[in-house]
């Protein structure tokens, strides 16, 4: 049920923000609540964190901002409901010739709690192929954030997918 729960608030957060192709991020739903503008630039940093370790090619770096039980929904592969489905995704990813992943968060919102939040934005991702052919791809995505009992922000539904091809 949790998990149901999890897929559909992703889901409308995805659809909500599929509409939002700025290019800065907007931070300005803050509910008027000074621990909501802390954890927006907590989630903002953690965002920025992850896309750092992305641009080192660290595959155990990028599974480090995931909760044990998070869903990942990668472009063109099944969906990742544990550890080890994650980490074969994420290091087969990176093992790519030429791998480059990197991302940017346009907007960020979290709950009035203050505990939930998301993060939607761009990415892009280049690889070569198996003729040593550099390919682009760009594309958006959606991360559901999760406040955890130490403070940190970890991701606890990520799904991302590419831009139609030019």
């Amino acid at each position: 049920m949790k998990k149901t729960f999890i897929i559909l608030l992703s889901g409308i957060i995805y659809l909500t923000a599929c509409n939002n192709q700025t290019t800065s991020v907007d931070s300005t739903k803050t509910n008027g609540n000074s621990d909501s503008l802390a954890a927006i630039a907590a989630l903002e940093q953690a965002d920025i964190a992850w896309d750092s370790l992305s641009a080192l090619n660290s595959a155990d770096g990028w599974l480090s901002f995931y909760t044990d039980d998070a869903i990942m929904m990668p472009p063109g592969e099944k969906i990742c409901l544990d550890k080890a489905s994650r980490a074969v995704s994420i290091k087969n990813m990176f093992a790519m010739p030429g791998a480059k992943m990197r991302f940017q968060a346009t907007k960020v919102e979290v709950s009035k709690s203050a505990d939930l939040g998301y993060s939607t934005g761009v990415y892009q991702f280049a690889y070569k192929d198996a003729a040593g052919k550099e390919l682009n791809e760009t594309g958006k995505f959606c991360e559901t954030w999760k406040k955890q009992s130490d403070g940190k922000w970890k991701c606890i539904v990520d799904i991302w997918n590419a831009d139609p091809a030019k």
